[in-house]
């Protein structure tokens, strides 16, 4: 785990203006962001009860990379992930089917059961 301003330039293009509000959440202790592999990827994650969610996700192999997310959110005892992007495209990543759950114009929220 790292900090938000350590985090922060490797998730410029997920957090697209939401920097302020993801800041607090980190200083609070509510979201947390993950420095993965040897800096390949970077995520910013919080938990909502049995849900894992993904607020940014960027960086290098994030297809390997987000397998291992799935696995490790089931054996933390997650039963579903949801993942707030603005580019839908990097879902294809994961094993999971996600499905749209919110469309807030720029950003696209989706969930997917484990």
């Amino acid at each position: 785990m790292l900090s938000f301003s350590q985090a922060e330039s490797y998730l410029n293009k997920s957090l697209a203006g939401e920097n302020a509000l993801l800041r607090l959440e980190c200083e609070s202790g509510v979201s947390q962001c993950w420095r993965l592999f040897d800096g390949q990827a970077y995520m910013l994650t919080r938990s909502e009860g049995k849900e894992l969610v993904v607020c940014c996700f960027e960086g290098r192999n994030l297809k390997e990379i987000a397998l291992l997310i799935v696995e490790a959110a089931k054996c933390s005892g997650f039963t579903s992930i949801r993942f707030h992007t603005k580019r839908p495209a990097i879902l294809k990543l994961f094993s999971q089917k996600f499905h749209l759950v919110e469309n807030g114009g720029a950003e696209l929220i989706y969930r997917s059961k484990l």
